[in-house]
């Protein structure tokens, strides 16, 4: 670039703090460079994927030791959450302990055990010819549509259980009768497959909403915002659009993380004879690693005996959230069209008022998923990021390739369904964080559907505004 004029060079789109700027020193006087990062400790954190490339993988920018400290900067990790959204941070180490210390109890008796964040978090996405962003920070994102999302928590063990004695939504860590999962079979409280301690199917979403009420305002079953920034912040951190991409504790030399946590927890001998379908993995599993990042196993009793389930996912804390039990979505909707696509409605107020699943009337339009000739599965190349509602816009990848995730499409000309996310133990590779199944009806119940208890400290809008 030797007698390059100033006015004739490309324009950044971003920059990230291990990048160079030249400056000038007047106490020196002299020209150099200096690190982006030394002059901007309020940048935002994010990824870009180039868009002429269908890898997973993507590249880390802005903001890199922001994304390094992400969980410290965001608060994110496990919680015990009153009903009046009042919350104490858990420690890192443990989650049976606090974070400034003293035991912490999970049974109820000081909340709900919970994960999520410790303050607001503001997305954006954003492309340029070359690149797609996406980015988060504490502060609105300069130059872009931003998306605002309070503190919000959910179940840290993945899924919630159901107070059986007053139709209650909670995550507590509670092996006692009142708060026995599956479908509440007390016949099997002594057998291997013994539903106390894990997490409440069979049970249809709408019911689950109005238990999850219970607890106050703003609490929600599978609320499709924190399920979605929930996949957002996993991006961002790996760097990679496939959260199922293998285990890799090999830090990056900027000090990331990378990789994934795994394609999903392993499963019982014979899942669907044995166990019914049921949850298989207590709530408890993996409550002693904290805020842990990785994936683990827990020794559980299979009909035969003893038995190892490998493969459990955790992200910082939250765990065994996708590739376990499928969640259907408390607050949108699918429309079955007669091209075979579907159209996606949402409420974009998230206020805590009744979703209503028979009509969607009243509910906003956000966009419509591919066309299919014929009913299946389909790699997810390209996804809608709007009001923060994951659907696919685009199909035709493999797990390598795209999302990493699948959705399929019942390819049926009419009909309301529910969203199913996140996938069950049975669907393998196709399962992830931005999975959908779309042939569920909206109050569709079976052993392998699980709830999530969602909360958030107050009401907001999914619609964007612009940061000057």
């Amino acid at each position: 670039m030797d007698g390059q004029e100033v006015k004739d060079l490309d324009a950044l789109q971003s920059v990230n703090d291990n990048d160079q700027l030249m400056a000038y020193s007047p106490s020196g006087q002299k020209y150099g460079l200096i690190s982006v990062g030394k002059i901007n400790r309020t940048q935002w954190c994010g990824c870009r994927w180039r868009k002429d490339s269908q890898t997973t993988v993507g590249e880390p920018c802005g903001s890199l030791p922001k994304i390094e400290k992400m969980a410290e900067i965001f608060g994110l990790g496990g919680y015990l959450v009153r009903n009046d959204h009042s919350r104490r941070k858990l420690s890192p180490s443990t989650h049976n302990e606090f974070a400034d210390g003293g035991s912490a109890l999970l049974d109820g008796s000081m909340g709900h055990y919970q994960w999520g964040s410790g303050c607001t978090i503001y997305y954006a996405f954003w492309e340029d010819e070359t690149y797609l962003y996406e980015a988060v920070d504490t502060k609105p994102i300069p130059g872009q549509l931003n998306y605002k999302i309070p503190i919000f928590s959910r179940s840290c063990a993945g899924y919630a259980t159901i107070d059986r004695t007053n139709n209650i939504l909670v995550s507590y860590l509670n092996n006692a009768a009142q708060y026995r999962g599956g479908n509440n079979d007390a016949s099997l409280d002594s057998l291997f497959n013994s539903q106390l301690g894990k997490p409440a199917t069979n049970i249809a979403v709408p019911t689950a909403a109005t238990y999850a009420r219970k607890n106050g305002a703003l609490w929600f079953a599978n609320e499709r915002v924190v399920f979605a920034i929930t996949a957002i912040l996993k991006r961002i951190y790996f760097h990679n659009r496939s959260i199922q991409a293998a285990d890799n504790a090999t830090l990056t030399a900027d000090g990331l993380h990378q990789g994934g946590t795994g394609d999903g927890c392993s499963m019982p001998a014979d899942w669907k004879n044995d166990w019914h379908n049921y949850p298989f993995i207590p709530l408890s599993a993996g409550v002693e690693r904290g805020d842990f990042v990785g994936v683990f196993s827990h020794s559980i009793t299979d009909k035969a005996g003893a038995r190892t389930i490998s493969g459990i996912p955790s992200f910082l804390g939250l765990k065994n959230d996708y590739k376990y039990l499928g969640c259907i979505e408390e607050d949108t909707l699918l429309v079955c069209n007669s091209d075979k696509s579907q159209g996606v409605y949402i409420e974009n107020n998230i206020d805590g008022h009744t979703f209503d699943v028979t009509t969607v009337n009243g509910k906003m339009f956000v966009g419509t998923t591919p066309v299919y000739n014929e009913a299946g599965w389909n790699g997810i190349k390209k996804l809608n990021l709007s009001n923060l509602c994951n659907f696919p816009l685009e199909v035709g990848t493999t797990a390598s390739t795209g999302y990493g995730d699948s959705y399929y499409n019942p390819a049926v000309t009419s009909g309301l369904r529910g969203a199913s996310r996140l996938g069950d133990a049975g669907v393998g590779d196709n399962a992830g964080s931005v999975f959908l199944h779309g042939n569920s009806g909206p109050s569709h119940a079976a052993a392998y559907c699980g709830v999530a208890l969602c909360e958030f400290k107050e009401a907001f809008s999914t619609e964007p505004s612009m940061a000057a």
